[in-house]
């Protein structure tokens, strides 16, 4: 049949549950519900929770929601190199990870690239250290979590802001 397509070369197949924590060989918490017998494309990521001093959580907004500061990790880049990069890329900010919160598995279809995808998601807690030192891609929004979420458009982002 040749080569596969661009939508499934790098396809996985994921256990419902999700994939094992190394650290801890149990299932990792996982979102969205995938749709058999779809191929999903494995996609790494890293993402910061940063909260200001009334307790708003730092993020984006794309038009199809918001979305925790970070993003897809390049080749070869560990979580920690690629939300710092994320961060300074999308809002031109610096960035003090504190701690690392968890990951998590979350299924989604990505409508503007017509793509399935398996992202396996790490979230830091942080503190920005300078809002904005370079040019950005987007707007700094300071979203009020004190209310019953859901806040953003990926479920495992409410959880890791629920988690740190």
């Amino acid at each position: 049949m040749g080569q596969g397509s661009p939508c499934t070369e790098n396809a996985i197949a994921v256990p419902v549950g999700g994939p094992p924590d190394d650290a801890t060989s149990t299932p990792i918490p996982t979102f969205g519900v995938p749709v058999a017998g779809v191929p999903y494309e494995q996609r790494r990521a890293a993402y910061a929770v940063i909260r200001n001093r009334e307790g708003a959580v730092a993020a984006v907004h794309v038009p199809a929601g918001y979305w925790l500061l970070g993003g897809g990790s390049l080749a070869g880049e560990t979580p920690e190199e690629t939300v710092v990069r994320e961060v300074r890329e999308e809002i031109g900010g610096t960035l003090r990870l504190v701690h690392k919160i968890g990951e998590a598995l979350q299924y989604f279809f990505a409508a503007s690239e017509g793509r399935y995808y398996a992202m396996q998601a790490v979230f830091f807690r942080a503190e920005l250290i300078e809002e904005s030192h370079s040019p950005a891609e987007y707007a700094l929004c300071w979203l009020d979590v004190s209310h019953p979420g859901p806040w953003f458009f990926h479920a495992c982002h409410d959880w890791a802001v629920q988690q740190g």
